[in-house]
């Protein structure tokens, strides 16, 4: 009888746990073993469904964050067994995705006694190994000392630490609070300024987070751009599946073209009563094909002059978040500033920031008592990565792709080596994806990428 397969899962937030949950379901009996490896042992929150603030809501309505692609009312469902009242429109908080997440990672367990052991650890090194009949493996050492052998392993690593805009010293990145350290932010004189560096969901996080705390100086939110997130509409469907717009078919694959075969189309659909809206959620499910179409110039110069643009149409608030801050901006208890730091210089009570306006050499500067990081998640593996993507980049097993977005991978979610070669075995599922399939950040497309390595993992011998 041949043994089980082992697959080994670093890292337990959506796409680990997703992709653990997905192999249990649809493997046979004896066929699969599956560790998953985490930090902790709160398995599928990851960083965005952690926190317990209800103020903190989803950015995509309740009827298209179902978790399991073949059952899209599932998340439905069980919001609607703790409030009827709760529909596909309805744009619940975190925490309460959180909650449905370990729900659904607790019924798998259940299903499926002893084929999903968790260990509550760290992977920092991972070597090529063999068994004793020859076959070649994956030895993962863990920080408690543990030696895992691997036939199949998946990093399903998120996003590491975000990088301030410029360099700091020591003593003023001290001054400098991490996105959501919500505690050290109800701690801020009540009266001082602040400033909350990014201006996308993350930093209106932040925002809340301040104007809930006993906080009542200035805020200000300051970005390249000065760009805030749209809203979504309200709307009680969730986007029905769409093929490929016909408007696009034949355009040339350049960021010029693209653009303005769009900017067209949403011309004819507002005169028709139409919603923008609509004509990016028709389009959602094909902008992996559209990135992958263009050439790397083309993309290049896409994420210099269109990304910042993009992003705040495509990744949209829920309506409750957006007219909190709209109101919060009415009553200019926040500042939005379009602008570049150029320094930041330490004050006995803080510090004291200066900054290019955009579209201007003027410098101006602003004193504040703490500086909120909300820049943007850190995307280049080279800056900073953890013990295990340092070792992997050291030996060359892993590799980023073309523009620093993430790893680079196939379309199938085999990792590629520095040699351009497949790495037999090494697979990775999540928003390091960026850089191949573009769409890699939300539950929609991540739960696809999540059940397609599964699928690819259980028809491997």
């Amino acid at each position: 009888m041949a043994r089980p397969k082992h697959v080994v899962i670093i890292g337990g937030g959506f796409s680990g746990a997703l992709t653990a949950i997905h192999l249990a379901r649809s493997c046979t009996a004896n066929s699969l073993r599956i560790t998953l490896v985490n930090p902790t042992p709160d398995i599928g929150r990851g960083l965005a469904y952690r926190f317990d603030d209800d103020n903190l809501l989803l950015n995509v309505p309740a009827g298209n964050m179902s978790a399991l692609v073949d059952e899209p009312g599932h998340f439905v469902a069980y919001c609607q067994r703790i409030d009827p009242s709760l529909s596909p429109g309805s744009f619940v908080s975190r925490r309460l995705y959180g909650k449905y997440l370990q729900s659904l990672w607790s019924q798998t367990q259940a299903a499926s006694p002893g084929l999903i052991e968790l260990r509550v650890d760290e992977a920092v090194t991972l070597n090529r190994a063999l068994w004793e009949s020859g076959e070649s493996t994956w030895q993962v050492a863990l920080a408690s000392g543990e030696q895992l052998i691997a036939d199949q392993v998946v990093l399903a690593l998120g996003h590491q630490h975000p990088q301030f805009p410029i360099r700091l010293d020591p003593e003023v990145g001290a001054r400098v609070i991490d996105p959501w350290n919500f505690d050290d932010m109800h701690r801020l004189p009540k009266d001082q300024p602040v400033l909350i560096v990014g201006t996308g969901h993350t930093a209106v996080d932040a925002l809340f987070c301040l104007a809930q705390s006993p906080h009542r100086g200035s805020i200000y939110l300051l970005s390249r751009h000065g760009l805030l997130p749209h809203r979504h509409r309200l709307s009680t469907t969730a986007p029905k599946p769409q093929s490929f717009p016909e408007y696009l078919r034949d355009v040339p694959p350049t960021v010029r073209a693209y653009t303005r075969v769009l900017r067209q189309h949403l011309k004819a659909l507002a005169q028709q009563g139409g919603d923008w809206r609509d004509a990016l959620n028709e389009l959602r499910p094909h902008t992996p094909q559209l990135w992958q179409s263009l050439p790397a110039n083309e993309q290049r110069r896409f994420l210099r002059y269109l990304q910042a643009y993009w992003d705040v149409h495509r990744h949209r608030l829920a309506p409750m978040a957006a007219q909190r801050l709209d109101q919060l901006l009415a009553e200019r208890r926040a500042q939005v500033i379009a602008g570049r730091i150029t320094s930041v210089r330490k004050l006995s009570d803080g510090g004291e920031v200066a900054y290019r306006l955009r579209g201007s050499q003027q410098v101006n500067t602003q004193q504040v008592c703490a500086i909120v990081n909300c820049i943007g998640p850190n995307t280049d593996i080279h800056r900073h990565a953890n013990p295990l993507m340092a070792q992997l980049l050291k030996e060359g097993w892993i590799a980023p792709d073309t523009h620093g977005l993430g790893l680079r991978v196939t379309l199938d979610l085999q990792v590629i080596d520095t040699h351009q070669n497949l790495v037999e075995g090494l697979w990775y599922v999540g928003p390091l994806l960026k850089g191949t399939l573009w769409e890699a950040t939300a539950v929609p497309e991540l739960r696809l990428h999540a059940q397609h390595l599964a699928q690819t993992l259980l028809h491997l011998p």
